[in-house]
């Protein structure tokens, strides 16, 4: 699968810390939210999950902080699918 953008939003000035720069805890919420963005994309939406009785979780981010954001910077992340595997298979249970 391709890269593409998940996310795309803006650097607020109550998202910042003390020295000015974006703090690590509303980098992860919008990694988070660009998670969602991806598995609606393949499909797995939030209705999709609950009427099918099924859930999902990303269980590994790979986060490359490439710059400090500052308020006002915008923000784009990409994100692509590295593997798909049933949990069950994965831990060993039938």
């Amino acid at each position: 699968m391709e890269q593409e953008a998940t996310y795309r939003g803006t650097v607020y000035p109550w998202q910042c810390d003390h020295v000015g720069h974006m703090n690590i805890m509303w980098y992860v919420g919008k990694f988070d939210e660009a998670n969602w963005n991806l598995f609606a994309r393949l499909g797995l939406t939030p209705s999709y999950l609950r009427s099918s009785g099924r859930g999902m979780a990303a269980v590994q981010q790979n986060i490359a902080y490439r710059r400090e954001l500052l308020a006002g910077d915008i923000v784009a992340i990409r994100s692509h699918l590295l593997e798909l595997r049933d949990s069950r298979s994965a831990s060993g249970t039938t």
